[in-house]
């Protein structure tokens, strides 16, 4: 009896949270952005929501850690429990991380129902090559000796312009908000290399998921 009572006031605390943000929401996409970094990522895209007044119960970014195939069925779940949501977005690294290529077709193979999509945004080999564009355009591939994280050879580049970089960083999106636009382009001449190249490695799609929600307000 016990037990279901609690399961019964979960589900009604649930429900009515869910009743509030509906409420709550503005007249465009309900969006859940699903991060493989549970501070990097989304302290990125909050600041990003915050510096372009996007409302948080429109945009709702968690930071689920693991590896990028928990990150996608995380974000399969959450949308199965809560469906208000148009599009989900899946934040995550290819490092060395095997589920990578799994993580990626699940991707391509799951429908959510109801009009809503799903996507893809990986960077190869992290996140923080996205970072880097803000400064420079490079093709550059990273790697690193089996055992090291690939990732750490791109904050050591990062850190020539943001010396005091660590992951996990506030405020990383304010320091480099001027330099937005010169990272698009750079994301996006990156992008066209590879389609001729054949290859990933250095690339990032976050620049679509920004694009996006810079643009969220105008649609």
């Amino acid at each position: 009896m016990g037990t279901d009572n609690l399961f019964y006031r979960r589900k009604e605390r649930k429900a009515e949270s869910l009743r509030r943000r509906q409420a709550m929401k503005a007249p465009y996409d309900v969006v859940l952005i699903v991060c493989e970094g549970k501070k990097t990522e989304p302290n990125y895209f909050n600041e990003l929501k915050k510096a372009f007044r996007l409302s948080n119960a429109n945009i709702k970014v968690s930071g689920h850690g693991a590896d990028p195939l928990s990150v996608v069925n995380f974000a399969i779940e959450s949308f199965r429990e809560e469906p208000e949501f148009d599009r989900v977005y899946c934040v995550f690294d290819r490092d060395r991380h095997t589920t990578y290529p799994a993580a990626l077709d699940k991707i391509r193979h799951t429908r959510l129902g109801k009009g809503s999509k799903i996507f893809a945004i990986p960077s190869v080999p992290c996140f923080e090559f996205w970072l880097l564009l803000h400064f420079r355009y490079t093709t550059r591939p990273f790697d690193a000796p089996p055992g090291d994280s690939i990732c750490s050879k791109v904050i050591g580049e990062l850190k020539n312009y943001l010396p005091t970089y660590r992951k996990g960083d506030q405020g990383i999106f304010y320091k480099i908000k001027e330099k937005l636009d010169d990272a698009i382009t750079n994301a996006q001449r990156v992008k066209q290399y590879h389609q001729r190249s054949g290859t990933d490695n250095p690339s990032t799609a976050v620049h679509s998921l920004v694009e996006y929600l810079m643009n969220l307000k105008k649609t």
